[in-house]
């Protein structure tokens, strides 16, 4: 399910994720108090989503963060504006990443929920499977974000980030 919202803020200071940081090993929404970052929400209904950080053009995240099945969504400030994504990893084991868009309802900016082993978009109510994100492309499937597995962490690029400005 997505995560539990707090009253929406078009702008909110939340944790920073990623290897710069020991929160990254939190729970969403949870916080070291060592750095925060000025974030934006990208799409409707919700508080701005914990900030994801890139080191060197790469933010890497641990793998096991993702081990429950839930999906955690992200945001990366691309000066100022947000772009969105989220992470799961599926019932056959795969970690995938999506933008919270899709090709063809992005304009309205409701981004996606996870319901059990599904995604389901909250503009047009279609549902998709969990572990065919990645494979499946267009239409109103989520968005794929490239991502890599590198040991125990979650390797995205940067620009691969960047290059879904597009939807938001």
């Amino acid at each position: 399910t997505r995560p539990e919202s707090q009253p929406v803020s078009a702008v909110s200071e939340a944790p920073v994720v990623g290897d710069t940081v020991a929160s990254s090993d939190l729970p969403e929404g949870s916080s070291t108090g060592e750095q925060t970052a000025s974030v934006t929400a990208a799409t409707s209904g919700h508080a701005p989503y914990p900030a994801l950080v890139a080191t060197d053009g790469q933010a890497r995240l641990p793998l096991s963060t993702f081990d429950d099945g839930k999906a955690r969504y992200y945001t990366y400030m691309n000066g100022d504006q947000p772009i969105e994504f989220f992470i799961l990893q599926s019932s056959d084991g795969v970690v995938r990443a999506a933008f919270n868009a899709c090709d063809s309802c992005f304009p309205s900016k409701r981004g996606y929920l996870q319901d059990g082993e599904e995604m389901v978009c909250q503009n047009c109510g279609l549902r998709f499977a969990s572990d065919q994100i990645n494979v499946v492309r267009g239409g109103c499937n989520p968005s794929p974000l490239q991502r890599v597995v590198d040991g125990d962490r979650l390797v995205i690029q940067e620009e691969d980030i960047i290059a879904g400005a597009s939807y938001f």
